[in-house]
């Protein structure tokens, strides 16, 4: 297939000449985005806990879907903000609140239980891709900065913390959400999508690369969908984010090939961030399950809190470095 358009496109360069006006602009009309959240209780999944489904606006009048767990009584709880991957939707991680968090979670506009906006033919990372400004992915990311948002305005003082999640396009929306918004005392991103937008789109063929691959293919000089592709390139996001950072990594994956997320981890700031290598991501491989042992640390730090020497010492996890090996 042919890629002419994408040879000459440049994601490792320097973002976007308007990429900070662009954002200004963005989040200044999030502001103005009063959320009106509404709530609708649902019966008690466990002791101690309240299940609420939600629904709040976002940029554009969006109205997001999603759900709250929260702890009852008055000792204030670390939160967990998160979302989905690409083409699904949230489901309620009762696991994490038993393991003594809140849990707020969404679905992005135009998946799941949020499907107010219309999507392109071809796929939704096509959805207004003629510009940045109109691209379903501006307001995806901002779906998530209004949830955290919204989390902190619900819960006020009983969160103690804050921890946004995401794997796959929830980890590149997490990783975008955070830089712009630093708020978070703890981003976990595992195998985060759209970084590297060139090489993604070469040795991947599947998810959002098959839609994207198949415009290029009937659209092959369409600078204009490159450029709005360039504001959402994870690359540029990476060295904004002032949290800590918990980047999880699948060496064989043919949805996020492993170089573009390679690419994403060499552009954290290294003093704050721990990476751990995992041996496959978005496959049927027995050895998916491992990504179990990452979800249990990231936890624990959500949860206990993130320790002085994070990302200045190698912290093990045995089961997957014996995977690897």
């Amino acid at each position: 297939m042919p890629l002419t358009a994408i040879e000459s496109f440049a994601p490792l360069s320097a973002p976007p000449e308007e990429f900070d006006r662009f954002w200004e602009a963005t989040l200044g009309a999030l502001d103005e985005t009063a959320p009106g959240p509404v709530l609708a209780r649902e019966s008690s999944p466990a002791e101690g806990l309240t299940l609420d489904r939600i629904q709040f606006t976002s940029l554009g009048g969006a109205r997001i879907a999603g759900y709250l767990l929260a702890h009852d009584g008055p000792a204030p709880k670390p939160l967990v903000v998160h979302s989905h991957g690409y083409n699904s939707q949230y489901d309620v991680m009762l696991h994490w609140a038993q393991a003594g968090c809140h849990v707020l979670g969404i679905d992005f506009r135009g998946f799941g239980r949020s499907p107010g906006q219309s999507l392109a033919p071809g796929g939704y990372v096509l959805t207004g891709i003629e510009s940045p400004q109109t691209s379903i992915l501006r307001g995806a990311v901002c779906d998530l900065v209004q949830a955290r948002r919204v989390a902190a305005s619900l819960l006020g003082w009983r969160a103690s913390s804050s921890t946004v999640y995401g794997f796959s396009f929830g980890g590149a929306m997490a990783l975008m959400a955070s830089a712009l918004e630093p708020a978070a005392d703890l981003v976990v991103i595992g195998q985060p999508t759209f970084g590297w937008h060139k090489e993604r789109l070469r040795l991947s063929q599947l998810g959002s690369s098959m839609e994207l691959n198949r415009y290029f293919a009937e659209h092959p000089e369409s600078a204009a969908a490159l450029q709005t592709l360039d504001y959402f390139d994870s690359l540029h996001y990476a060295p904004r984010l002032s949290s800590p950072v918990m980047l999880g990594i699948g060496l064989d994956d043919d949805v996020v090939p492993s170089r573009s997320v390679i690419a994403i981890a060499n552009r954290l700031p290294a003093a704050s961030t721990e990476i751990r290598f995992l041996p496959v991501a978005h496959s049927a491989d027995p050895r998916e399950s491992l990504w179990a042992d990452f979800d249990n640390e990231w936890l624990a730090l959500a949860r206990d809190g993130v320790p002085d020497d994070f990302g200045t010492a190698p912290r093990r996890l045995g089961t997957i470095e014996r995977a690897i090996a």
